[in-house]
């Protein structure tokens, strides 16, 4: 009998409907944190009787760091990855309003993506003189309907919202979800220094340089991990390869909690927005 290896990828949890908590908390960290998200985090209240591992890839950037959590999760038996990254602070309630999520999640009452609510550093709009009486715009959310759109503002406090476009701030994903991107025959597998195994890149920052064949200009396109993994996942139509057709079938799959707030740190003088 061939003897299965103890770090076979992809392992099937034993009774996948059960009820046993099982998620990796991830912190994409360069090293250096603001002691106001490290508050933030060490004040989250856990759900009772919940099983809750945490990992902190150091010294690696973010999609390189979110590579290795969707391997580390993946390796093991946990049923979803929570990244919470280090420029973010969740709400006291955040991993029991999660812990909602992930119960709907793992029955198929919800999608398998769903993150919380954020907002670009220094985003609202400053006004010295006189409104007019016409009210103020405030922090640009992140959260988007639609590649080369606005922000998505038409939603009251507290409302769920479907979306195309989610941060990876605060974001929770399934397992299956990843388990179907690692599937992927051309996925690439790329090393890291520090790291043992091969990683699959799921989470890249995109970049391209090309020159215009009839001006012969040069042009540059870059981008961010979170909007580039929420496109090819729909490009791939990675929720139905995963199980979750009903939702694969929505213009706006990703479901973004606007009363789970987080506020977003600048680093440099610890206001947050």
């Amino acid at each position: 009998m061939k003897k299965r290896s103890a770090l076979a990828l992809n392992p099937r949890h034993p009774a996948p409907g059960s009820d046993n908590v099982q998620v990796l908390l991830g912190h994409p960290s360069l090293g250096q944190v603001r002691l106001e998200w490290m508050n933030a985090v060490i004040g989250m209240v856990s759900p009772p009787n919940w099983a809750l591992v945490r990992s902190t890839p150091q010294g690696y950037l973010v999609p390189d760091a979110q590579n290795i959590l969707v391997d580390t999760m993946l390796r093991g038996s946990f049923r979803a990855l929570l990244l919470i990254e280090d420029d973010t602070c969740p709400p006291p309630d955040a991993l029991i309003q999660f812990d909602r999520w992930f119960w709907k999640m793992e029955r198929k009452k919800a999608p398998p993506i769903v993150s919380g609510l954020y907002h670009i550093k220094g985003s609202q709009e400053v006004r010295h003189g006189k409104t007019g009486g016409i009210e103020l715009l405030g922090p640009e959310p992140l959260a988007y309907r639609g590649g080369g759109q606005r922000a998505f503002r038409d939603w009251t406090p507290g409302d769920v919202i479907w979306v195309s476009g989610i941060p990876t701030g605060a974001l929770l994903i399934h397992r299956s979800v990843l388990e179907a991107w690692a599937r992927e025959p051309d996925v690439e597998e790329y090393t890291l220094p520090g790291y043992p195994w091969p990683l699959k890149k799921i989470f890249q920052n995109p970049s391209l340089v090309w020159i215009d064949p009839q001006t012969q200009g040069i042009h540059a396109s870059t981008g961010t991990s979170d909007l580039w993994f929420s496109e090819h996942t729909i490009k791939r139509n990675i929720l139905e390869k995963a199980g979750w057709k009903k939702f694969a079938k929505k213009p706006f799959p990703y479901v973004v909690d606007t009363s789970l707030r987080f506020g977003h740190i600048d680093r440099q003088t610890g206001a947050v927005t």
